[in-house]
């Protein structure tokens, strides 16, 4: 059941009968606390506040108004409930009260001097409202033409749900096809990049998703960068892991070489860096090496594992020519370490490439 809450001062009564008819209209239930159509309770310990935010919970859709007065429950108590709940809202606000708030922002920039609580309390909303950070739409309107834009307003949303709803739902047939690569499509793929790049959804998912990828056509620069800085560590590492097959670009970019060496130096997973090292030299063994020249090697293992990389790749290193990068590489590698069995292979490799 749609639930609407009118939210705003005391005089939203202007607008209360617009109000209710569209929201009527629209098959939903109007919610204003002066028709007393708003959750309550009341006891010894009844709360104005309480009230409000138990609405806000309950209601699908919040429209805050202003009049001409500031409603200080709506506005430091309603409208923080909404935006933390991550319930839609619409903003209004009376042509005639924007164009005064509008005219004292522009000529009294600070709010210390605007007069009159009520102007310097419209006027600190409207900031916040149309800051920088929030960004808010404000509607304007006049009497009577306030069940227009409602109406309107309410319209756009009810189009928004149902694109969303239908990108949802192809977006589920998608998913289900993922064991199956064969029956994606080129745009297919498209949907799988959003679902693998997407943080907030199921692990599983997106794991079945890059490995659909890594399969199929790989992944765009940006996604594939943003699936290695992913926050969840399962994902992150299977797309090291696969790094060769999600980035397709040849020859390789070294930027996006420096770019992965920057990532697993800041990451708090020490696997990140193991796993990175092979992955680079697969893709491009003279750009991954001088990339690796910045990779943190505070990591005893990771220097050992450095030097297995450079002994199995030694044929290719001095095929193109790469022994000087290698051995500036294996000096760092041997920087301050007392362990003997690795840094006995290291010196050995040192020694064919110096020859």
């Amino acid at each position: 059941m749609l639930k609407v809450m009118l939210c705003g001062a005391a005089d939203t009564n202007r607008v209360l009968a617009e109000f209710t008819d569209v929201v009527s209209g629209f098959g939903g239930t109007p919610l204003h606390y002066q028709s007393g159509r708003i959750l309550h309770m009341n006891a010894a310990g009844s709360n104005w506040r309480t009230n409000s935010q138990m609405t806000v919970d309950e209601a699908t859709l919040c429209v805050f108004v202003i009049v001409e007065e500031f409603g200080e429950i709506t506005w430091t108590t309603e409208l923080k409930q909404a935006r933390a709940e991550g319930k839609p809202f619409l903003l209004f606000c009376l042509d005639a009260t924007y164009v005064t708030i509008e005219g004292l922002r522009r000529h009294v920039p600070d709010l210390q001097h605007v007069s009159g609580e009520r102007e310097r309390s419209l006027v600190a909303l409207m900031n916040d409202l149309e800051s920088d950070s929030r960004q808010e739409t404000v509607i304007s309107f006049t009497y009577g033409s306030f069940g227009t834009h409602l109406r309107g307003s309410l319209a756009n949303l009810f189009y928004l749900t149902l694109r969303a709803q239908q990108a949802r739902n192809r977006r589920a047939a998608v998913a289900r096809m993922l064991e199956d690569s064969q029956k994606l499509s080129r745009a297919d793929y498209n949907l799988v990049a959003e679902i693998a790049t997407d943080e907030l959804e199921e692990k599983a998912l997106r794991k079945r998703a890059l490995l659909a990828l890594a399969s199929g056509p790989g992944f765009d620069n940006d996604d594939v960068v943003d699936v290695l800085s992913s926050a969840e560590q399962g994902v992150q590492r299977l797309a090291t892991d696969h790094l060769a097959e999600l980035y397709r670009v040849r020859p390789p970019d070294p930027e996006f070489f420096d770019h992965c060496v920057q990532l697993a130096n800041a990451s708090d997973d020490v696997g990140m860096a193991r796993r990175m090292l092979p992955a680079l030299l697969d893709l491009d063994i003279a750009t991954a090496i001088e990339a690796l020249a910045s990779l943190d090697l505070a990591e005893v293992g990771l220097r050992r594992r450095v030097v297995e990389q450079l002994i199995s790749r030694e044929s290719q290193i001095l095929d193109n020519g790469l022994a000087g990068s290698a051995l500036t590489l294996i000096a760092r590698c041997l920087e301050e370490t007392h362990e003997v069995g690795w840094k006995k292979l290291a010196k050995e490799l040192r020694s064919r490439l110096i020859m």
